[in-house]
């Protein structure tokens, strides 16, 4: 679960419960050959690839309290850098690899806070609604793409970082895990439709929707990929 690929479109990061409890793994998708990356006790998850392909962000709670780590593949060290009591969790790097957004209830409900790497100083950027999370920058970095809830409704929304402009794409009451397209211009989510998991595209602006039946089979967690390089 929780796929995420690298920049180059080479090497796709995951967990795995294979073996009864979470694990992340570093696979490269060309040979099949997989990296252990971090089997600590408690929850090791959430995997995100910082954009030059040497590190990854991820939820350790191998200190106690879900934390967000960033691990450094070259080395195998682990660097703490979220402090909370909350759960702090759903990490995700900036295209320009200075800043990291997540997910976090120390505010007392889900809503995405900014860690600034250089300074390490930790700031809330949603507001509107009761709960926000799941976030990912777009690959220009202007933008935000989340799960929104609203009056017990779970959509995809965007937010503008200048000027933390909200808007609602999806009119579904259950969609998740967002992700954008290496251009930019649509998201793929996951959603339900007749009674499955199905996986759907919206264009930015929600203009253009699409959902995607797989006969039979339910489908959850999309990640869409870089362009490969």
């Amino acid at each position: 679960m929780s796929p995420a690929w690298s920049a180059d479109g080479r090497r796709l990061a995951y967990v795995s419960f294979e073996n009864g409890r979470s694990m992340l793994y570093v696979q490269t998708v060309e040979s099949g050959a997989r990296q252990l990356i971090a089997a600590y006790p408690g929850i090791n998850g959430a995997p995100a690839w910082s954009p030059d392909g040497r590190f990854l962000a991820a939820v350790l709670s191998k200190d106690g309290n879900p934390e967000i780590y960033i691990i450094s593949l070259e080395s195998q060290t682990v660097r703490r850098i979220t402090r909370n009591y909350a759960i702090d969790t759903e990490p995700a790097w900036s295209p320009d690899g200075r800043s990291i957004v997540f997910t976090s209830d120390r505010g007392g409900r889900p809503q995405i806070y900014r860690y600034d790497i250089p300074s390490g100083s930790v700031t809330r950027l949603t507001f509107e609604g009761t709960y926000n999370a799941r976030a990912s920058y777009s690959p220009d970095g202007r933008m935000l793409v989340m799960v929104h809830s609203e009056n017990g409704k779970y959509q995809i929304a965007t937010m503008e970082l200048a000027n933390a402009a909200l808007q609602i794409l999806t009119d579904g009451s259950l969609d998740e895990s967002p992700s954008f397209a290496p251009n930019g211009r649509m998201i793929i989510y996951a959603t339900e439709a007749k009674g499955r998991d199905v996986l759907a595209v919206v264009s930015v602006d929600g203009r253009v929707r699409q959902r995607l039946f797989q006969e039979g089979e339910d489908a959850r967690e999309p990640c869409w990929s870089s362009y490969y390089q």
